[in-house]
């Protein structure tokens, strides 16, 4: 098992959707991320979107060490990614604040670090057995 590299990847999975994100959020005015009910739906296209393939990427990076158990990696993956974005969040306050699109996006990271793992067993047990001497 290994749950360092999986909550590693979770975070970065978030980071790298933080930063896929930023370019849009930039060009349209970083302010109106301010409240999550003023920000355009475009915008919120690509945060759901963006949270399903991020942690789907990254467990395939993690997936690269491990020899079995892909899913519940995968799964470690996403749920990193989601508690790494809530800890602020809760520690805020803003909590309330959550829109039905944000919890869609925080169930699209879980959905997509598990098929993420899926993807990695499916390729695992695709590999040609090595011959053991």
């Amino acid at each position: 098992m290994r749950w360092t590299r999986a909550i590693i990847g979770g975070v970065l999975a978030e980071l790298l959707l933080a930063v896929v994100v930023l370019v849009p959020a930039l060009a349209i005015g970083i302010e109106t991320l301010q409240d999550p009910k003023t920000v355009p739906t475009g915008l919120l296209a690509v945060v759901v979107v963006g949270s399903f393939v991020a942690p789907l990427l990254l467990t395939q990076w993690v997936a690269r060490r491990v020899g079995s158990r892909f899913v519940l990696h995968g799964g470690i993956v996403g749920l990193s990614a989601f508690v790494f974005y809530m800890i602020p969040v809760v520690a805020g306050g803003a909590l309330d604040q959550q829109t039905a699109s944000y919890w869609l996006a925080h169930a699209m990271k879980l959905l997509g670090g598990l098929t993420g793992g899926l993807v990695a067993a499916q390729r695992h047990a695709r590999r040609p057995a090595t011959a053991a001497v």
